[in-house]
């Protein structure tokens, strides 16, 4: 080969090289090309070396598993009375002064139930300095205060109130405000309430429900159907951060790593300890298959009508598979509403968030697959109605994954053995801990 072939050879193998370390590249320099256009987003490597199951002859033993009348009944039937209420008078008659001493002007920052939480302390603040309190639209300013106009201004201002040794009225007007008094703008109600009617009143035996269809079932209300809502919380920092291995190889540790590094710079507690060592503590977040497994155990099967609220999933449609295989009838805002109806919701995060939040409040069971701001703040709200809730047991299941060897049958009784008093079951509240978390006894009445 003479010396000018060569070149040419050469040239064209560099132009290749480059090439590929482009395409390699190409989802790290422009996050949004590969993205598909579905709930969940996939990372850079999922979406080419999709993660199998990491649990296979459980997933194999869920499918399988049948679940007779007389437990459909105990698993969806409500609470019992738990001796504790509403208490009558939540909002005790006030020693303070009636004439405003002036003006409290918060601005709030924060994710949906930060500013849930935030505007309760804030009246409550009011209530304390005898103030009127202004809430302006969300956006961040500097701490300022005019005394000549008698108005103080916070920002950004977060739920700072301490939980201990407050005055009982004080507790009250913060308890009536989270639980009673806010509530959504009509057109988030409007669209929850859609979605939970087609939840309920879907065509029987349609696998996905569509937004059409619904008017004879909504007609016979005794044809009302129960649905569980799951909080899948099981985005990329989750994943990251936990510094735990969800089946994705070497390729999914090296990103994982990387996208830690980069966003925390190494100051990250968990990345000190090994998988086994974070499940047996309880700090890996269930994955889509695993809170799936748990439901499965918990005796919910494939008639089950499942709504799914989450934003983004980390590793995209193939983590939510598996899910799906167990829990086909499962949904979510997207499957049953059109774009039309999602107009005034779509791309913001809040919005979003409040219509799951509604969602879940409406729903016969609530599940979150680890904890965070929604699950704490759906759990205390579902305490105060007396709801059904199944708060996971982190550390029992962190054990039960890791046994590689465990068969169905011994899975899905220590999962029942574990989780008896984990669906519901009243909780008082410690120090130090939130009222808007553990409303006993500081909310309600014993009765």
């Amino acid at each position: 080969m003479n010396n000018r072939n060569q070149q040419q050879l050469q040239s064209q193998t560099r132009r290749w090289a480059l090439g590929g370390a482009f395409v390699l590249l190409l989802p790290n320099l422009f996050p949004g090309l590969l993205t598909p256009l579905g709930r969940a987003y996939p990372s850079l490597f999922s979406e080419w070396n999709a993660p199998r199951p990491m649990h296979l002859e459980l997933m194999n033993g869920a499918l399988q598993q049948q679940t007779s009348g007389e437990q459909e009944s105990e698993l969806w039937s409500p609470l019992p009375d738990q001796g504790w209420k509403r208490c009558a008078d939540s909002h005790a008659k006030s020693s303070l002064p009636k004439k405003s001493q002036g003006y409290i002007q918060v601005f709030l920052d924060g994710g949906l139930n930060q500013q849930r939480m935030g505007i309760c302390d804030a009246v409550a603040v009011a209530k304390i300095l005898n103030a009127t309190l202004v809430l302006p639209h969300f956006e961040v300013n500097p701490v300022w205060q005019d005394s000549s106009y008698g108005i103080a201004a916070i920002a950004p201002f977060s739920h700072r109130l301490a939980f201990d040794n407050l005055p009982y009225e004080i507790q009250q007007l913060r308890c009536k405000v989270n639980f009673e008094a806010l509530v959504f703008v009509p057109h988030i109600r409007m669209l929850a309430e859609t979605l939970i009617n087609r939840l309920r009143y879907a065509p029987s035996g349609d696998r996905a429900v569509g937004v059409s269809n619904w008017q004879e079932r909504l007609d016979d209300k005794r044809r009302a159907g129960k649905y569980v809502v799951l909080h899948l919380r099981f985005d990329k920092d989750m994943a990251a951060h936990s510094a735990c291995d969800f089946g994705g190889g070497k390729a999914e540790k090296l990103a994982l790593g990387k996208y830690r590094q980069v966003l925390w710079q190494g100051r990250v507690l968990n990345s000190q300890f090994t998988d086994e060592e974070l499940r047996i503590q309880g700090r890996c977040p269930l994955t889509p298959e695993e809170i799936g497994l748990l439901l499965a155990a918990l005796g919910y099967n494939n008639s089950t009508r499942l709504y799914l609220a989450s934003h983004k999933v980390y590793g995209g449609e193939a983590r939510i598979s598996t899910l799906k295989k167990l829990f086909p009838y499962m949904e979510d805002k997207k499957s049953l509403s059109s774009a039309e109806e999602r107009a005034k919701v779509d791309g913001k995060s809040s919005l979003l968030a409040a219509v799951d939040y509604y969602v879940g409040m409406q729903s016969d069971i609530f599940v979150s697959a680890s904890p965070g701001n929604m699950h704490n703040a759906l759990v205390g709200h579902r305490t105060y109605n007396n709801l059904k809730t199944i708060r996971p047991n982190m550390v029992l299941l962190g054990k039960l994954f890791l046994n590689k060897t465990l068969e169905w049958s011994d899975f899905q009784q220590a999962v029942k053995n574990g989780h008896k008093n984990r669906q519901g079951q009243l909780r008082l509240r410690k120090e130090k801990q939130s009222i808007y978390t553990y409303p006993i006894p500081d909310c309600m009445c014993q009765a």
